[in-house]
């Protein structure tokens, strides 16, 4: 059973969909701060944000693709490694940013806007944590005990249709 049919994969596409949703909210408060505020914090969230659905977007068809070997899970388990990192430095860079000045002496664009940057970061944190919980999907996909036919049971299921299919067509006495 490939990731996508096991219960494990589906938790884990779950996590990747809100990971995302919350990459869209980052996305979407950066790219509005990143008119007039050009700073480290808000440049590097905006290209993790960027990035997040993109790399996920590719490993996801990766995944899809080569399902069928045993190793299919191995590009989502890189790309959780180090996008968790990603969104975890995101999330520091936000909360040193806006927690030690208030909103009316450090505003962005000239604005009061505490919802703006308090969302930035709580959306990062949601992105990291679901980021965390598939990585542990994954991990824990690939531990568990799966059913695996043998090549001897494929062979003799295998001889015995092919039997079967003989004597059916009267090639083969039984």
């Amino acid at each position: 059973m490939s990731l996508f049919g096991h219960p494990c994969g589906v938790i884990s596409i779950i996590a990747h969909v809100i990971q995302c949703a919350s990459s869209f909210i980052v996305l979407g408060i950066t790219a509005w701060a990143v008119r007039d505020t050009k700073t480290l914090t808000v440049i590097f969230c905006l290209v993790v944000a960027v990035l997040t659905p993109v790399f996920y977007g590719i490993t996801v068809s990766t995944s899809c693709i080569t399902r069928g070997h045993r190793w299919h899970v191995f590009p989502l388990l890189v790309t959780d490694a180090v996008m968790s990192y990603l969104w975890l430095t995101a999330f520091i860079f936000l909360a040193l940013d806006f927690n030690h000045v208030s909103c009316s002496v450090h505003p962005w664009n000239g604005q009061r806007v505490c919802s703006r940057k308090y969302s930035a970061e709580a959306f990062s944190f949601i992105a990291f944590f679901t980021t965390l919980v598939a990585m542990a999907f994954e991990i824990l996909y690939t531990y568990l005990p799966k059913k695996e036919t043998t090549p001897t049971q494929e062979r003799t299921n295998g001889v015995t249709n092919l039997e079967n299919n003989l004597r059916d067509a009267g090639v083969m006495s039984g």
